[in-house]
């Protein structure tokens, strides 16, 4: 253990190392169950799944894999690496919704492991190690965020790896800290090529306030190694971005750092705004019942964390570090204008740090003190009875307020067709709210047996059943309700027609189409019905995807005929489309 650690403290858990080797050794297995198991079985979500696979296909159908291209159009949200990510996961594991999600899973996993070996490494115990990995792996919002085709799995993985590179640096004597500080340089670079500047935004700022907080700013700064530092991150973006600029000049210039990166922190983009209070309920919620117990350990690693004892003790500068990484990104990210709840992903890890070192020392029974126990029970209270009346509500606020969810529906903005009738959602919803339930229970009947060593070890089982519930029961009962109609309609079109045969949409913007019919399509908004009806009025078939709801109003043109309903979608088209679908006219034969 190292120099520093109170080793009589840490006897409450330290007694049976085998027990922490056996918890360590199944937390490994249950997150890798929790974040591959049945990852290809629910449908891509729109619209940033069904972008980036859809972008994806693309480069592989063009053989580009400089620029992503949407529909035909320049896709310039997000660097390369996701999308090459994604390009290598499809060639590895053959395209399909497991291979579009495994870059996310495989970096949620390595972030897991990441968290648990810098405590070990720092703290000298599995102990601590094994509840930070737990706090992270079965906190909703990772499990949520990490078993999604998205970008922000890889982004944290990143972020986390540089700012603890950057610590390890802080902590090693010279010559040991130019490898890490590299390191650091390396992590960073590879954030920006996942997310741009945003990275920067999260790892700089933390990094300076910490080395600030502990007097080592100047020793920050000479031995960095800034100019290799900057020749490192060059060497990784410069090649994509160099070229992607090449080949686009401007249009580079103002559509990925002026429209994507500064519009984004200065304007709400597409709907996703929020007050400055917006992540504070997103953390709470999506590290919950973690959240409970970072919240004491941060107010304690900032006010009560003197200089003299983080002096003494290597786990107390990385909680301070931990306290200091995750307040910043709420800052950074509360003062972006644009929000969506896995912006905040990259806080996660920090929470995560701080909640495995609070449940490591209350279980080796070390008294909290009167008000760090008021706010962990009480917010454990508060958090699972939240938890378990929105949960339990599920069933009948989906009868209540249907209309009104179909009512909020844009036809030529909203991705999603819901259908006329309300979904009958009983199980899992109550299932997953039993098992929120059981935190405040499990937790409470282990406080009053006076089991406290195991009351860390309870909230990560108990988080594992919860995120199970979650992610492989509720998410995929609810996409079968409103993204599974949309992909059958795709797949069946496509086994049906060639791709001689037009196909185009109306008043539905879909990007998750684009990938499972593995083409572009024309997408026509619901004002351009006189177009519509020119492109149906032709002797070859059109194919149109298009809502139920608007069904009625394209019947008013003649040329057009509903073909099959699929839920809340529906497949239409001309005349010679119709016939094509029932089969009276080969699909070879339709521009003849």
């Amino acid at each position: 253990m190292p120099e520093g650690v109170d080793r009589g403290a840490n006897r409450g858990l330290a007694l049976n190392q085998g027990v922490w080797r056996i918890a360590a050794l199944a937390l490994l297995l249950a997150t890798a169950f929790t974040y591959f198991a049945w990852l290809g079985d629910m449908p891509l979500s729109d619209r940033d799944e069904g972008e980036y696979a859809a972008s994806v296909a693309a480069m592989i159908r063009s053989g580009d894999y400089l620029v992503p291209t949407l529909n035909g159009e320049h896709y310039l949200e997000k660097p390369i690496l996701l999308f090459w990510s994604i390009a290598a996961s499809f060639r590895a594991w053959g395209p399909g919704e497991f291979a579009a999600r495994f870059p996310s899973a495989l970096s949620a996993f390595l972030l897991v492991l990441l968290t648990g070996l810098l405590v070990w490494r720092v703290s000298g115990s599995l102990a601590p190690a094994t509840l930070a990995a737990g706090a992270l792996a079965f906190s909703p919002l990772l499990v949520l965020v990490g078993r999604a085709c998205l970008t922000d799995a890889l982004l944290t993985l990143f972020t986390t790896f540089s700012l603890a590179a950057f610590f390890l640096a802080q902590e090693a004597e010279p010559p040991g800290e130019r490898f890490w500080y590299l390191a650091a340089w390396a992590g960073l670079g590879l954030g920006f090529l996942t997310k741009g500047p945003v990275a920067a935004a999260v790892v700089l700022p933390a990094a300076l306030i910490y080395a600030i907080w502990q007097g080592r700013l100047g020793r920050a700064l000479k031995g960095s190694h800034l100019l290799w530092g900057l020749l490192v991150f060059t060497l990784i973006n410069l090649p994509w971005y160099g070229l992607a600029f090449y080949e686009l000049g401007g249009e580079f210039w103002r559509s990925f750092f002026l429209d994507q990166n500064l519009r984004r922190f200065g304007e709400v983009l597409l709907g996703h705004g929020g007050n400055l209070a917006y992540y504070l309920p997103v953390l709470f919620f999506g590290a919950f019942p973690f959240s409970a117990a970072a919240l004491p350990a941060l107010v304690r690693a900032l006010g009560k964390n003197p200089a003299l004892a983080r002096r003494a003790d290597p786990l107390a500068r990385l909680r301070l570090l931990a306290a200091i990484s995750l307040l910043w990104t709420v800052i950074v990210f509360s003062l972006a204008a644009t929000k969506q709840i896995n912006y905040i992903l990259p806080a996660l890890p920090f929470a995560a740090i701080l909640a495995g070192y609070f449940l490591w020392r209350l279980g080796a029974g070390e008294a909290p003190g009167r008000a760090a126990r008021i706010i962990f029970w009480g917010f454990l209270a508060f958090g699972a009875v939240v938890w378990f009346l929105a949960l339990a509500g599920v069933p009948l606020g989906i009868k209540i307020f249907w209309s009104d969810l179909q009512a909020a529906i844009r036809p030529d903005s909203s991705e999603y067709a819901l259908p006329a009738q309300a979904p009958l959602m009983i199980f899992w919803p109550l299932a997953t709210a039993l098992a929120g339930a059981a935190f405040l229970a499990l937790a409470w009947w282990l406080e009053r047996q006076q089991m406290r060593a195991w009351l860390g070890l309870g909230l990560v089982g108990a988080g594992l059943v919860f995120c199970t519930c979650m992610g492989m029961g509720l998410l995929p009962s609810a996409a079968a309700v409103v993204q599974e109609p949309a992909r059958e309609m795709a797949l069946a079109l496509k086994a049906r027609v060639g791709e001689d045969v037009q196909v185009l949409s109306y008043g539905l913007w879909k990007p998750s189409l684009l990938y499972y019919l593995d083409r572009d399509i024309p997408s026509l908004e619901t004002k351009d019905k006189l177009r519509l009806a020119r492109l149906l009025s032709t002797r070859e078939p059109v194919l149109v995807l298009t809502r139920l709801r608007l069904g009625k109003k394209l019947r008013s043109m003649s040329a057009f005929q509903a073909i099959a309903p699929f839920s809340g979608y529906l497949l239409g088209g001309n005349r010679a489309a119709r016939a094509l679908w029932q089969g009276t006219v080969p699909s070879g034969e339709a521009q003849r």
